[in-house]
């Protein structure tokens, strides 16, 4: 736990910052203790997913009365970036999930949501269907979800960057229906007909279990399919799925500051042109750390306060008496506030893990310390929607009032599709 983590109240009924960070803390440790090892070996984390779901995890933002935690928004992203700092592959693995959840809160209290919100309580995670291959226009969608003549579907299609699904129980999936109608099947990743191919080779992140998933003829039943009515908000959810990497960004910073610490207290050696009879007492050693505690606070304070945007647009996403025009203003400044906080941290990480090894010399080096880590996965992170197009937005805006655009998966060619 940094020193800036913030220790205030959760919602009205839910519990405090300090219980919270007091059930997770211990398990956060343990994961953190064979971080550098499982990076080395690219072993992945299904030991540490399946601890987390028996802990509960994954229901932090469930109310207590539906089997889950009672977290708020901004405590959920409080969490993360404290798991993040234990292995940011891991806020990363589930930021789908969360984002499910979400919507799952908000959806209409039927029979098949509340199935879905007894899954989650049960500890089930959702993974990610919605990256379509490289090769067409931006939105468009090819994987198709086609009615059987036994009243059942079949699903056919093809999805990149499936972050998390081999860690997850089941995959949200984006197509369309015969009619080109935008549907979300949700299908369980051991179906027959779904293949997930290990193919993720970035050299950041490399535990995110991030597939290729193939969907072959996968039969899908019809209360695995959600529908979205027409109209309706337009932004809802925006700004969430790039706070979890801001949080998983920041949870870098205070894992490279928690060792270089460990590193220089225990360092003996010292270089003729230093300053102290002990590297911790050497004044350049001492301005290193505390640029690197300095990038470390500075970033959680950050994400709190995005968490705190967050929690009141999605507060207003669910209020009644909000019009759609409001629901998306807030999220329309939460867009620019993330933005803001991408550049930011962004470069905090890039800078203070690239400069990580500058005063502790070549035994750093020893490739099983895994010191690199921090700075491939600190690239890998902020190379998902990469900052510099944030900060035109932001200059844009500022100059022109020119909001951000809704947001739409990338792809290599092409218009973006209506």
């Amino acid at each position: 736990m940094s020193t800036t983590t913030t220790l205030t109240s959760g919602p009205a009924s839910g519990p405090t910052d300090a219980e919270l960070l007091a059930r997770f803390q211990p398990l956060f440790e343990s994961i953190a203790s064979g971080s550098a090892e499982r990076e080395r070996t690219r072993t992945l984390l299904h030991a540490e997913v399946a601890a987390l779901r028996e802990a509960g995890f994954g229901a932090l933002r469930l109310p207590v009365e539906l089997g889950g935690h009672g977290a708020s928004v901004r405590q959920l992203i409080v969490l993360l970036r404290e798991l993040g700092a234990a292995d940011s592959n891991l806020p990363q693995a589930l930021r789908q999930h969360f984002f499910q959840v979400e919507l799952l809160l908000r959806a209409p209290g039927d029979e098949v949501n509340a199935v879905w919100l007894d899954r989650v309580a049960a500890g089930d995670l959702f993974g990610s269907g919605t990256t379509e291959p490289h090769g067409s226009a931006i939105g468009q969608v090819s994987t198709v979800l086609r009615r059987a003549s036994d009243g059942s579907y079949r699903l056919n299609g093809r999805k990149i960057y499936g972050t998390g699904n081999a860690y997850a129980q089941w995959i949200p999936v984006g197509a369309v229906d015969e009619e080109g109608v935008p549907v979300v099947p949700v299908v369980p990743v051991d179906r027959e007909g779904v293949t997930l191919l290990d193919d993720w080779n970035g050299f950041g992140q490399r535990l995110t279990a991030t597939s290729t998933t193939l969907f072959e003829d996968v039969v899908v039943q019809p209360d695995e399919v959600r529908r979205f009515a027409a109209g309706g908000p337009t932004r809802g959810g925006s700004g969430l799925h790039q706070a979890v990497l801001l949080a998983a960004l920041s949870g870098v910073i205070e894992a490279a500051t928690r060792e270089l610490t460990d590193i220089l207290r225990a360092k003996r050696r010292v270089y003729f042109t230093g300053t102290g009879e002990l590297p911790r007492h050497d004044a350049v050693v001492q301005e290193q750390l505390g640029r690197a505690r300095a990038a470390s606070d500075a970033s959680s304070l950050i994400v709190d306060g995005i968490g705190r945007r967050l929690e009141a647009a999605w507060a207003t996403w669910g209020d009644p008496a909000a019009t759609d025009e409001e629901i998306d203003r807030q999220f329309i400044d939460v867009e620019l506030a993330v933005s803001s906080a991408q550049v930011v941290i962004s470069e905090l990480a890039l800078t203070t893990t690239a400069h990580l090894l500058d005063v502790l010399g070549a035994s750093s080096l020893d490739a099983a310390a895994g010191l690199d880590r921090h700075w491939r996965n600190a690239r890998a992170l902020a190379s998902h929607n990469p900052y510099p197009f944030k900060a035109r937005l932001l200059g844009d805006h500022a100059l022109n009032g020119t909001e951000p655009p809704e947001f739409a998966v990338g792809r290599d060619v092409g218009e973006k599709t209506s």
